[in-house]
């Protein structure tokens, strides 16, 4: 395949001279964009011009920067208090050339005025006649952080190929590990009081656990205080995890007030998009309840007209806009119970749907409403529908003569990951490998989505393929984001665990090592990620019969979790079965049998008696059970253990061949060898169809089948 011819981005900048300081931070942004970028073939551009008006003596000078405003992509006029004629005329002859070619893309940034501060009667006529003439609203930012994080936004509508995903990370706004802005330096979320008050009372926990702690330390034998820290801790758990959804949804908002920068909107979605970004999104909520009013309104309307008009489409038009920012604001309503705002956001997106439906809008708008709508059903577990929902866009898009290719390769990746999650690793990997095909053709070999192809490949295969693509993947990601980078520390560990389960258990350490090295660079050495690498290591020394090892490993990665996430956190009572694991392998039973009934007691706590996570210190004391010679006992956990895992896994997973195989074990020291072999075989064949040939558990299950045979034959001799 040959390499991408580069493509340069061209940004026009215009700014009058009191923005100096923003000028120079718009600068340096570009500059580090464009060092990122240039590795994917692409380059970022800037032109810019301070708005002096003693620079323009020369009318021809004048006609150069227009000239300029003309070739460029994407124009961009920076405003504080005052409008200089010269930044306005540039402005309109973008608009202008946008009128006739769609290019340049035009937007404007308003500075917020500070206390006592006034904009000049030009700025206010000209901002006037920017939205009654032309619906255009500008991007509002006041510091520099949030003026980062508005041009990012605009510069993925505009070249939405090459530019990966804004997401959260660690409480920052990133791209590619680039950080764009804290969240805590965006006003729509410093000024919204619910966001506010999770953060301060996260920043708050710390000091409370170390007084717990300090408590559970002195008085070792009070449960009271061990109990009371372990809520504090279940609390700083939770509350992490909803601020990092919160953030989210948050961004997820304003990414879409960003899209609608672009398009004409209503007076009232201007108005909540103003509510929203100074952090009030119930009013921005409430307002928009009057917008989901008129929606049902403007469609009883258009399918009870005899004429359909020019100004009934429009209508319909608006209120699906509006219903699409109606449902981000919905789910960034923390008031509101997550179950109601998912249950009313559905609602929102079925009767936006309906309506795009109905009146026949373009394929565009209709595959915009298909899109988000499907996602939407993915995220909050609605598979079946959102399958459904993925489908109906896909069949639009393969429709279309001029399809956006990048788009269609988007959904089918989507929608890949839906029959994952489902259960269907076969239709799973259809549309994965659609994806791939389009991503690769467009984008080339060097860029994150095709690794990212490469990766869902590699997961949803079951055989040796699997390491294949996983390889692919991580290539791309040492490449493009660097071997710093939490996605590239993702394939090491992908890699290893197919290691692992192939049966490699030095390649699995290697691996597993170098995904430890990215996360302790770059998340620190108590963090809950820190301990699923040292928990992997320590499997693979289990594996390998160095329990030492192991032992070290799995208690490290205990301390952490016990520390970070509490005694009674599910990942705590993961890392107590592999202890117990242990003990029973260097022959402590009793001590084995200590570390798996405090697993059992956090499971049965946190999952209850029929989620598949039971099923495995039910397994784990059965063998104990069993070592110990006591097959009455072992015999009814390892039957628990089949229970819960023939109920929830089905028939061919490997866990339900581990319950197998130990029960085999169990009859054939009973002497019961017909019942040993047929759960020898069935071990055997689920084995052989989700494991590599070589793994030694293959191996081990042959070596049963084969000494429970010569029993039967000398039995019968």
């Amino acid at each position: 395949m040959s390499e991408l011819k580069t493509r340069i981005i061209k940004i026009f900048l215009a700014a009058s001279e009191e923005l100096d300081y923003d000028r120079n931070v718009f600068g340096n942004l570009i500059r580090r964009l464009d060092d990122l970028y240039e590795k994917r073939g692409i380059r970022i551009k800037l032109f810019e011009w301070e708005d002096y008006d003693s620079a323009y003596n020369d009318q021809r000078k004048q006609d150069e920067y227009n000239n300029k405003v003309r070739e460029s992509d994407i124009f961009l006029a920076l405003f504080y208090k005052k409008a200089g004629q010269f930044t306005i005329e540039e402005f309109n002859v973008a608009a202008e050339q946008f009128k006739e070619k769609t290019s340049p893309k035009v937007y404007t940034f308003c500075k917020d005025l500070k206390q006592s501060e006034e904009e000049s009667a030009e700025l206010s006529e000209f901002k006037k006649k920017l939205f009654d003439e032309m619906g255009h609203y500008w991007c509002r930012y006041d510091s520099r952080e949030s003026l980062q994080f508005q041009f990012v936004m605009q510069l993925q509508l505009v070249e939405g190929d090459q530019m990966s995903e804004l997401k959260v990370e660690n409480g920052d706004v990133t791209i590619d590990g680039i950080r764009v802005a804290p969240m805590d330096k965006l006003r729509f979320a410093t000024d919204n009081e619910d966001y506010v008050r999770m953060s301060k009372r996260l920043t708050e926990l710390p000091k409370l656990i170390n007084q717990k702690r300090l408590l559970v330390e002195k008085y070792p034998n009070e449960d009271v205080f061990e109990n009371e820290l372990q809520v504090l801790l279940d609390e700083n758990n939770k509350l992490q995890e909803d601020i990092v959804k919160t953030q989210t949804l948050l961004l997820n908002t304003a990414k879409r007030i960003s899209q609608l920068q672009g398009e004409r909107i209503t007076d009232r979605m201007r108005r909540a998009m103003d509510f929203f970004n100074d952090g009030k999104v119930l009013e921005a909520n409430v307002l928009l309840d009057e917008a989901e009013i008129d929606a049902r309104q403007a469609l009883k309307a258009y399918k009870e007209s005899k004429e359909i008009t020019e100004m009934l489409k429009q209508a319909v038009d608006s209120s699906i806009k509006e219903l699409q920012l109606k449902a981000d604001i919905v789910m960034s309503n923390l008031v509101s119970p997550i179950d109601d705002r998912v249950t009313k956001t559905k609602q929102i997106y079925a009767l936006a749907d309906e309506m795009a439906q109905a009146v026949c809008l373009g394929d565009y708008e209709n595959s915009q409403i298909l899109f988000d709508y499907a996602h939407f059903l993915y995220e909050y577990g609605h598979y079946k529908e959102s399958i459904k929902v993925y489908l109906r866009l896909i069949s639009l898009l393969e429709r279309q003569e001029e399809c956006e290719q990048l788009f269609l390769a988007n959904s089918y990746n989507r929608l890949g990951k839906v029959y994952y999650y489902y259960g269907d690793n076969s239709k799973a990997l259809e549309y994965y490998f659609k994806a791939l095909e389009i991503r690769k053709r467009i984008l080339g070999e060097k860029h994150p989505d095709v690794a990212e192809s490469y990766s869902n490949i590699g997961l949803a295969y079951k055989d040796r393929n699997t390491l294949d693509y996983y390889f692919k993947a991580l290539r791309i990601r040492e490449l493009v984001l660097g071997d710093r980078h939490p996605d590239t520390a993702t394939s090491y560990n992908n890699i290893g665990a197919m290691y692992q389960r192939q049966g490699d258990y030095e390649k699995a350490l290697e691996f597993h090592n170098k995904a430890l090295q990215i996360r302790e660079n770059v998340l620190g050495k108590e963090h809950p990620h820190i301990a699923f690498s040292y928990n992997n290591i320590g499997a693979v020394y289990f594996c390998l019969g160095n329990y030492t090892k192991a032992m070290e490993y799995h208690s490290k990665a205990m301390e952490i979790r016990e520390k970070v996430l509490g005694k009674g956190h599910p990942f705590t009572a993961s890392s107590y079965g592999h202890l117990g694991k242990i003990y029973c392998k260097e022959g402590n039973y009793e001590k084995a049998l200590e570390y798996h009934f405090k697993d059992l007691q956090i499971c049965e706590k946190v999952f209850g008696k029929t989620q598949p996570e039971i099923a495995f210190p039910y397994n784990d004391i059965g063998v104990v059970y069993y070592k110990m010679g006591d097959y009455s006992k072992s015999l009814e956990y390892l039957h628990k253990a089949l229970k819960v895992r023939e109920l929830a896994l089905g028939n061919d997973n490997v866990d339900i061949a581990t319950t197998y195989y130990n029960i085999g074990l169990v009859y054939d020291s009973q002497g019961y060898y017909v019942k040993a072999l047929d759960l020898y075989e069935r071990a055997l064949s689920i084995r052989m169809r989700n494991l590599g040939q070589t793994h030694p558990d293959i191996i081990k299950t042959e070596e049963s089948i084969a000494e429970v045979k010569q029993k039967m034959e000398h039995n019968a001799q």
